[in-house]
């Protein structure tokens, strides 16, 4: 049981086998945010981000946050880990060539299009 946040944070990237890279991906971040969570002298992950974090890599929310309670209460659920799971159903040709080109955006990018769309002000923080 570790009582620093970087190390549970580290713990649970690992615990799911994601990359710094995949795991930016997952939450919507970048890698450097990630590695900056995991740094000794780093920055933390706001409650929305300890949240995702906590879902994608099946890590309990108490133990991420407080290293109290279960280490890890569920299997990890990264979609990246999914081969083939695609977005849920299947895709018409539009809705195929907006996810790609979406998938291709920076972070920055992709928050700049929702803000554009409106996605109901439901952005992810650093």
């Amino acid at each position: 049981m570790s009582k620093k946040l970087y190390l549970r944070v580290r713990q649970a990237r690992e615990h799911a086998g994601l990359t710094q890279e995949q795991l930016a991906v997952e939450l919507g971040l970048t890698r450097s945010a990630i590695a900056q969570w995991e740094m000794i002298e780093g920055t933390c992950p706001s409650i929305e981000n300890m949240i995702a974090l906590a879902q994608c890599t099946g890590m309990g929310f108490e133990f991420l946050a407080t290293g109290r309670g279960p280490a890890f209460i569920d299997n990890p659920n990264p979609r990246i880990a999914e081969e083939g799971s695609g977005y849920g159903h299947e895709l018409n040709e539009q809705q195929r060539r907006l996810l790609e080109r979406f998938d291709g955006l920076s972070p920055r990018q992709r928050t700049g299009l929702l803000d554009l769309i409106g996605d109901g002000g439901k952005r992810r923080r650093r």
